[in-house]
């Protein structure tokens, strides 16, 4: 390998090494999603590029959601990491990174939370910061209440787009509804 080849090829790597990875975003740009599905009566808002804890860069390790679910139906709904899927238009699968956080109604054990119907998720493990205490807890929403925290998932790169798809179960796994969002990467300029 010549000199001038050595050097283009490291102008390259160093070239490459400073574009972004992309964000999130809905196709019209925007940062904040609505899926709701009037029959069952949950409603998912799912927001991106909201990160503002501790890490301030875990958005660029790790791909972070923030999400609303509210229950305003008749049904106890679960909330599972094993339920979620992020798969990009290639199809490859963003395990999503469960933090271990979960709740339980007033008045009920607390016997750990459901994994979901899969169990194709990890851990994400974090010493300090907001990661943990942030998150979206797992348990089961009861009627007439909702729940607000962060999902984390592998970091969705070298892809252009995404769809996320939260397979919802009542409390006894009977399938309720498939709500979707469709992401697509912004890369900066």
């Amino acid at each position: 390998m010549t000199r001038a080849s050595r050097r283009l090829a490291l102008a390259l790597l160093l070239v490459s090494a400073c574009i972004p990875s992309g964000e999130l975003v809905a196709i019209d740009g925007g940062h904040r999603m609505l899926a709701r599905d009037p029959q069952s009566g949950l409603s998912v808002v799912l927001t991106t590029g909201a990160w503002q804890g501790i890490p301030s860069d875990l958005d660029e390790q790790v791909t972070v959601l923030h999400v609303l679910v509210a229950n305003l139906g008749n049904k106890p709904i679960r909330l599972a990491p094993g339920d979620i899927d992020l798969i990009d238009e290639r199809g490859f699968r963003r395990d999503l990174l469960d933090a271990g956080g979960s709740f339980v109604q007033a008045g009920q054990n607390d016997n750990g939370y459901h994994p979901g119907r899969q169990l194709d998720f990890g851990r994400i493990e974090w010493v300090g910061g907001d990661v943990a205490s942030s998150a979206l807890p797992w348990g089961v929403l009861v009627p007439g209440t909702s729940m607000r925290g962060y999902i984390y998932f592998e970091r969705v790169d070298r892809a252009n787009a995404a769809t996320l798809t939260w397979h919802f179960y009542d409390s006894d796994s009977r399938p309720v509804v498939d709500l979707t969002f469709d992401l697509y990467v912004a890369r900066g300029s």
